[in-house]
C-alpha cells in the first residue's frame, strides 16, 4: 500500500510536471506568435523558466515540442474565436477576420504559422492542426454566411483564408485605422449585393 506521504509527493511531481509542460507550451508559443516557427529551444526553456533536462523529458525533439505548440495556437485561436461569435452570420464573419488581423498585427509570426498551413505550402504540421481547429471555423462562418444570403455564393472558405493572409500582410505595417479601413473594401466586395463574375482561378494562374 502506498503511503500518505508517497501518495502526496508523487501527486505534487505530476503537479510540477503538468505546470512545466504548461510553461513550456506557454512560452513557445509566444515565441512563435513573435518569430514563427524558426526558435532555438534554449530560448524556449529560458523563457519557461526551466532547464533543457525538463524540456526534453516534456519534448524528446524540438519537433516534438514545436508541433505540441501549433496545436496549442491553433487550438487557443479557434476557442477564443469561437466564444466570441454572436449567431449573426455576416458580424461573425467580418468580426473573425478583424480579430484575426489584430492578432496577426500583435503577433506576426502568428502569420507566418498561418501561411504554412495553405494549400501547397510546406509546413505540414502547421496545415494539420490549422485544418483541424481553424478550417472548421472558417468552412462555418462561410456556410452561416451563405445560408443567411449575405455572402456571394461563389466565395470559398479557402477564398476567406487567401484573403486573411493578403490582409495580414498589409496590417502589421500601416496604422490600424489604415488596415480596417481596407478590411472594410474587402468586406463590401465579399457582399452578394456587390458580385460580379469572378475569372476562373485556372485562367488567374500566370502561365495559362
Amino acid at each position: 500500500m502506498t503511503s500518505p506521504s508517497a501518495a502526496a509527493s508523487s501527486a505534487a511531481t505530476r503537479s510540477d510536471a503538468a505546470r512545466n509542460r504548461g510553461r513550456l507550451l506557454d512560452a513557445a508559443a509566444g515565441l512563435i506568435a513573435e518569430r514563427g516557427s524558426d526558435v532555438d529551444v534554449r530560448e524556449i526553456a529560458r523563457r519557461a523558466e526551466v532547464g533543457m533536462g525538463t524540456l526534453y523529458r516534456h519534448f524528446p525533439t524540438k519537433e516534438a515540442l514545436l508541433d505540441a505548440a501549433l496545436e496549442y495556437v491553433f487550438t487557443s485561436w479557434a476557442a477564443s474565436a469561437t466564444a466570441a461569435l454572436t449567431g449573426r452570420a455576416w458580424p461573425d464573419l467580418s468580426g473573425f477576420l478583424a480579430d484575426a488581423l489584430t492578432r496577426q498585427t500583435a503577433s506576426p509570426g502568428l502569420l507566418d504559422a498561418y501561411c504554412q498551413a495553405l494549400p501547397g505550402q510546406a509546413g505540414n504540421t502547421a496545415r494539420q492542426h490549422c485544418r483541424q481547429q481553424v478550417g472548421p471555423l472558417i468552412a462555418d462562418l462561410v456556410r452561416a454566411a451563405h445560408e443567411s444570403g449575405e455572402l456571394r455564393p461563389d466565395i470559398t472558405a479557402e477564398d476567406v483564408s487567401l484573403l486573411l493572409v493578403a490582409l495580414g500582410r498589409i496590417a502589421p505595417v500601416v496604422p490600424e485605422p489604415a488596415w480596417r479601413r481596407i478590411l472594410h473594401v474587402a468586406l463590401d466586395g465579399l457582399r452578394t449585393s456587390a458580385a460580379t463574375p469572378l475569372p476562373d482561378a485556372a485562367q488567374a494562374t500566370p502561365g495559362h
